[in-house]
């Protein structure tokens, strides 16, 4: 089987993500390489989609994606019609013109990434995922991939900034809303390679104005790296890191209770000191604990929640308790407004 990477190119709607990608292609091809470009713009057409609804759209994408990488993993055999996968892109995404239930969707995207597909085990592959990709967690499932197929990963963050991106949005034929791109540069998280592992293999490019050949040549040294040390398929220890997980969220939770019960005592002691009666002191505590059950609860679903995301990185619960501080102090600040005011 021949080499595969998968590479993520993340940044802002109207960044030059696309116009990178046909960049890479070509200097992918000169070094015959073949290619894949999947541009989620273009698989999962602009429409007001529902949080639920455009989650789902993007995991049927990666089921596609996954199945498609497992046959080029396992030396499927596939009648291989096409001759260049680089010419064939357009069957990939231009064909895609509705979403309906699961499995028309698995079925029709299978079809278009079958269409597309000629490599023959034998010269290096290139995936380019196009996408805005501002949730680490986004990029995450792709590295996920990668490690389960023994593929080279690498991450590409195309930046430029947020006024250029919606000067370049007005000339477009499909815009994105303003305000959906302020939000996702509100949201945007960077690869951190100082804090996760698992984005070592990444590199920023400013597209302010182009890339440069010298941007692009480094580029194309990162695709050969990570191409060259493809990563590790995961161990089968689920059992292990779920205890791992429940141990941890359970400490998490002990050290925010007592925050808590401080943050408690600390409203207590101010309602006193305002001279309240203790049958007023009396409903309040009684109103800050079940607020305290109430807001623990919430806390413990945030915390499994965003270890199910990136089960393989350590969970920074400083940040996290800090955040539940802030939060649980508001609420009770609330409270004592409400009853005081």
């Amino acid at each position: 089987m021949s080499r595969t990477c998968l590479c993520v190119l993340c940044g802002l709607p109207a960044a030059g993500k696309s116009r990178l990608a046909e960049v890479l292609r070509v200097r992918a091809r000169s070094r015959g390489w073949e290619t894949l470009l999947v541009t989620y713009d273009e698989l999962i057409p602009a429409r007001d989609w529902g949080e639920d609804e455009w989650k789902h759209q993007r995991k049927t994408v990666l089921n596609c994606l996954e199945r498609f990488l497992h046959q080029t993993h396992t030396h499927s055999d596939v009648t291989h019609t096409h001759t260049d996968v680089t010419h064939t892109h357009s069957d990939v995404t231009h064909t895609h013109t509705d979403v309906t239930h699961t499995h028309s969707d698995n079925d029709r995207w299978w079809m278009q990434l079958q269409r597309s597909r000629c490599h023959t085990n034998t010269q290096p592959l290139l995936v380019l995922l196009d996408d805005n990709f501002y949730y680490q967690s986004m990029r995450h499932q792709i590295y996920q991939l990668a490690r389960k197929y023994s593929m080279g990963f690498c991450q590409v963050l195309v930046r430029c900034p947020l006024d250029v991106c919606l000067r370049r949005n007005q000339c477009r034929p499909l815009r994105v809303p303003d305000e959906v791109m302020l939000q996702m540069s509100e949201r945007m998280e960077p690869p951190n390679e100082s804090r996760n592992s698992w984005e070592q293999q990444s590199l920023t490019v400013d597209s302010t104005e182009s890339v440069t050949d010298d941007d692009v040549q480094k580029l194309m040294d990162l695709l050969r790296s990570a191409m060259e040390n493809p990563l590790r398929p995961v161990q089968d220890d689920c059992q292990q890191k779920e205890a791992d997980r429940q141990i941890c969220a359970t400490n998490v939770l002990h050290r925010a209770d007592q925050m808590c019960r401080r943050l408690i005592s600390q409203a207590m002691t101010s309602a006193r000191e305002d001279q309240a009666s203790s049958d007023v002191l009396k409903d309040l505590a009684k109103e800050l604990n079940e607020l305290k059950t109430h807001f623990l609860k919430e806390l413990k679903k945030e915390i499994l929640h965003q270890m199910s995301l990136c089960p393989e990185e350590p969970m920074n619960t400083e940040k996290l308790l800090m955040t539940a501080a802030r939060a649980f102090e508001r609420d009770t600040q609330a409270q004592l407004q409400q009853r005081f005011s």
